[in-house]
């Protein structure tokens, strides 16, 4: 016991030296595949220990199944003097003593009493279907079913329409409990009858017979009147409509879910468009302010005149941006009463992404500080922006020639029939 212990601790530690060499030569990621390859072979190795180590029990029978359950395999191993060998060995299930037999036929018996009725009040009123088990698991017996007029229950217990046709009808059924060679047989007498019905189907019923009696006795006229009474009950005839109700409200709802989603889907898109505008408009509003800051005004001065040539230009042309549009809205905020610096900071957030915010907090700091030590910042401010706008720019080009592929391929395919036809109509002539 100890000498396996010992061995599997020196194995261990084997283990252990060279996972910790490998994992130096060959990196982290080698070091935890070594890792787990280790574990793998420690755990593998004590559960064989185990296997060899353990005292085992012997044993000196086998347990037969219940009655009825079947057979079962055992895997057995068999130690002699000349070595061990594996066995493979089935045990068929216990048998019933005949006393016992006397007991589970009476208990089926009475099992079948209970159940094969079905919903059949008794068996001189069947109306639906009987219920004929093939086998009962608990006892393990098999139970066959044998019908005197197959034309009116089937051997599965299904009452036949010719049955109902012709009810009341009368016929003996027999059930048969076998276990092995032993069988016991009970009969049953059964009388079919109609199933009753509602006094509104009767009543539909009278009504559908009269007018297809009509019908037969007045096959040459061109229309066939309805009755207007039976049964002394006035009739009047109305033709049949559908309700509309709960269509509108299947699709309504169906609807309203997808305008629902179509405009969150909306939203979503209007935000990607805006934050892709606000990325588009940066670099021009870098260079803008900071050639006018470099040129001697205030942040403030420079704010005010990138966004009245943005007004003039938005008269002009119509069309507006999502960055100049918030330049302008800070500005609003300033006249208002609200501090300069509050403004750029409102300006940031708004935008939302880092360059804005940088450039934000940029421009906080050109107010607080003045022109010193600002310019280089500024400066690098403006060549981040460049690698902003050759970023943009690459990013069009791309969804460009994506938009151009469908065309190109329009195109690419009237080319080839402008080729090819008349090369096929030569050859055919």
């Amino acid at each position: 016991m100890f000498d396996g212990i010992h061995s599997c601790n020196f194995i261990g530690i084997i283990y252990f030296k060279i996972g910790i060499k490998w994992g130096i030569v060959f990196g982290t990621e080698k070091k935890w595949f070594i890792t787990g390859f280790i574990i793998v072979s420690l755990i593998t190795g004590g559960f064989w220990l185990k296997n060899h180590l353990e005292v085992r029990e012997e044993i000196s029978y086998l347990a037969r199944n219940p009655p009825g359950k079947g057979e079962t395999e055992f895997y057995l191993e068999v130690l002699t003097e000349d070595g061990s060998y594996p066995m493979d060995v089935r045990i068929q299930e216990r048998l019933y003593t005949d006393e016992e037999l006397e007991v589970i036929f009476q208990q089926g018996i009475e099992w079948i009493n209970e159940i094969w009725l079905g919903e059949n009040p008794d068996s001189d009123h069947v109306s639906n279907n009987l219920y004929f088990p093939t086998y009962i698991d608990s006892l393990g017996l098999n139970v066959r079913w044998e019908v005197e007029h197959y034309q009116w229950i089937q051997a599965d217990g299904k009452i036949t329409e010719k049955a109902f046709l012709e009810a009341p009808c009368t016929t003996e059924i027999a059930v048969v409990l076998s276990y092995k060679e032993h069988e016991v047989l009970h009969t049953y007498s059964v009388t079919v009858v109609n199933p009753k019905i509602s006094e509104a189907q009767e009543f539909q019923n009278t009504l559908k017979n009269t007018i297809q009696m009509l019908d037969e006795s007045n096959g040459d006229i061109e229309n066939v009147a309805l009755p207007d009474s039976i049964q002394n009950q006035s009739l009047i005839w109305y033709e049949r409509q559908e309700p509309i109700w709960p269509k509108v409200f299947v699709f309504g709802n169906i609807i309203v879910i997808l305008l629902y989603f179509t405009k969150e889907e909306k939203k979503i898109q209007q935000l990607k468009n805006r934050d892709k505008e606000l990325s588009l408009c940066y670099p021009d509003i870098v260079y803008r302010l900071i050639l006018l800051i470099g040129a001697g005004m205030t942040v403030k001065s420079a704010w005010e005149n990138v966004t009245k040539n943005y007004e003039k230009e938005k008269e002009r042309t119509g069309k507006t941006h999502w960055g100049y549009e918030e330049m302008v809205m800070t500005l609003r905020e300033m006249n208002y009463g609200i501090a300069e610096i509050k403004a750029y900071e409102n300006f940031g957030k708004r935008c939302g992404g880092q360059n804005y915010i940088r450039l934000s907090s940029l421009l906080i700091q050109q107010v607080k500080r003045g022109a010193k030590g600002m310019n280089q910042l500024l400066m690098q401010e403006v060549l981040e922006s460049e690698i902003i706008w050759r970023e943009n720019s690459r990013k069009r080009a791309e969804e460009a020639g994506t938009k151009l592929l469908l065309p190109m391929i329009l195109l690419m395919t009237v080319v080839f029939a402008v080729l090819m036809i008349p090369a096929f109509l030569s050859m055919s002539m």
